[in-house]
């Protein structure tokens, strides 16, 4: 299926207003919605879940270049890498990284937001958006948070009934008026009994700048979007 959208997956409204001059370049804002999701009913047993690493960097970047074109600033992305690490977790399918996540705990909300989420096209259909929520369940559980929550565009039927499907309620729709699109809010309580899961020590500020120093050695933020969407070079 390569209907083409302009908007596709999750994105957090943090996500949505940074300059224009500060985003990924435009030129790949139409792509294939389908390709960032796969379906909840199959078997997810057979993916793994782990912290990211720089040696993700690469990886993330391409999806992050394939899926959020034009909405998500290279600075932002750089500190949620570096300064967020323990926020962002990478889904492998036979030993492979296929798919990821950044999370985002909102105490105060009861909630983790699901800021991103991405997954590969080859790798639809395996269970490695519904592995992902389920390792986001455990994170909430250990957090004392309720609920997973997050927004999809409305535009991106695909990613509503993947959603619908997974158990998510539909909330509120609302319009972003930097971007001009529309999106909706949807939650899913975390079910009573999930086993917890703990988020990994932060970075202290220093392990931070050092690794936006060897994020910026590695010309993370110089590459261009065929450099890092090419698919010899997701490693």
């Amino acid at each position: 299926d390569q209907r083409t959208l302009s908007l596709s997956g999750v994105l957090s409204p943090d996500v949505s207003r940074v300059p224009a001059s500060r985003r990924f370049p435009a030129e790949q804002r139409h792509i294939a919605a389908a390709q960032s999701l796969d379906r909840a009913d199959m078997n997810p047993s057979l993916v793994s879940i782990r912290g990211a690493g720089p040696q993700d960097w690469a990886f993330i970047h391409a999806l992050v270049a394939q899926h959020f074109t034009g909405l998500v600033a290279e600075s932002a992305l750089c500190h949620w890498l570096c300064h967020e690490s323990h926020r962002v977790f990478v889904a492998e399918l036979g030993g492979r990284p296929v798919g990821f996540i950044h999370v985002q705990p909102r105490p105060a909300a009861g909630e983790l937001w699901l800021n991103l989420i991405a997954v590969q096209a080859e790798a639809r259909r395996g269970g490695v958006a519904a592995r992902l929520l389920a390792h986001c369940e455990a994170l909430a559980a250990g957090q004392g948070l309720t609920r997973l929550a997050l927004q999809c565009h409305v535009g991106n039927p695909q990613g509503l009934a993947f959603y619908a499907r997974a158990g998510f309620l539909r909330g509120e729709q609302h319009h972003d008026p930097e971007i001009g699109q529309d999106f909706v809010r949807h939650a899913r309580a975390v079910p009573p009994g999930t086993v917890a899961a703990a988020f990994g020590a932060a970075p202290s500020i220093w392990a931070g700048r050092l690794r936006r120093l060897l994020y910026r050695l590695r010309g993370m933020g110089r590459r261009s979007l065929g450099e890092l969407s090419g698919a010899g070079r997701l490693r």
